[in-house]
């Protein structure tokens, strides 16, 4: 068979099969990147038609983050505590380098263990160096922004700063700061009183919220992908099936058959002429 493939005719074919191919995969991964951004235009076209909502009816402390919480708009009353403010670690906006600066709110109209209102991370901004973090404004504020889930836990503890941690984590906080927490945090979007807005590394700047939908699918567009990968495959798999059929006729051809005698076979000893 491998004679057979290397033959000029079916090499020739191979050369076709395989630009198709490449056109197939061209097409293919065209259509993948429309699903990209059709499952990315679908997902935030859904998080900015969800109305904002107090956070205690979105989410409740101590409670599994909710499936349909995420990127949504929340607002929270309550009071910050300065005193437990800590920077979460190789943070970057835009270009730079910094920190994130996360607070704790006790969020009014919330339930923790005895008369504490249970608390909720607020990123606050960032900035790039520490001591440029402002603490946060006394007394009752309200927060609107976006919820989202905890990070991670980091792969590896290393020994950090006081007031620094490596990831913006609701278990490290809550080693931290006591109580009870709520299983998520907010990016702060707005603040009344408002918050400090200079920009870094002069003060605190907003951190964006990260885009909604991404990785998210269109999944006809995904189909239509898909489709195109199979019909490479398929062109490929076809030269492969006439390839081995040509050689299994070539081999048919090249065997003789032994009900046919063989005219130029010489006679055997004791045999009559005629």
């Amino acid at each position: 068979m491998l004679r057979t493939a290397l033959s000029p005719k079916w090499l020739g074919l191979l050369a076709l099969v395989v630009a198709v191919m490449v056109g197939f995969g061209l097409l293919g991964r065209w259509q993948f990147d429309v699903a990209q951004e059709k499952g990315l235009a679908e997902a935030t076209g859904e998080a900015a038609a969800k109305p904002m909502a107090p956070l205690t009816e979105v989410i409740r402390p101590g409670a599994a983050f909710p499936s349909d919480g995420l990127d949504r708009k929340v607002r929270a009353e309550g009071e910050y505590v300065a005193s437990q403010q800590v920077l979460i670690t190789g943070r970057k906006l835009g270009d730079q380098v910094g920190y994130w600066v996360v607070t704790p709110l006790r969020v009014a109209g919330s339930h923790g263990p005895g008369e504490e209102p249970a608390a909720i991370a607020i990123l606050r901004g960032f900035v790039t160096a520490p001591e440029a973090a402002p603490a946060p404004p006394a007394g009752r504020v309200v927060v609107t922004g976006t919820l989202a889930q905890s990070e991670p836990s980091p792969d590896q503890f290393r020994p950090m700063p006081p007031g620094q941690v490596q990831t913006l984590n609701v278990p490290v906080l809550l080693n931290r700061w006591g109580g009870e927490l709520y299983n998520g945090f907010v990016f702060l979007g707005g603040q009344e009183p408002a918050p400090e807005a200079a920009g870094p590394p002069d003060g605190l700047a907003l951190v964006p919220p990260p885009e909604s939908g991404v990785g998210q699918l269109n999944w006809r567009n995904l189909g239509y992908a898909l489709q195109w990968f199979f019909f490479a495959a398929f062109a490929l798999y076809m030269w492969w099936r006439m390839v081995r059929e040509d050689a299994h006729a070539r081999a048919l051809a090249a065997v003789p058959d032994p009900a046919v005698p063989d005219p130029v076979a010489p006679q055997s000893e004791g045999e009559p002429s005629r």
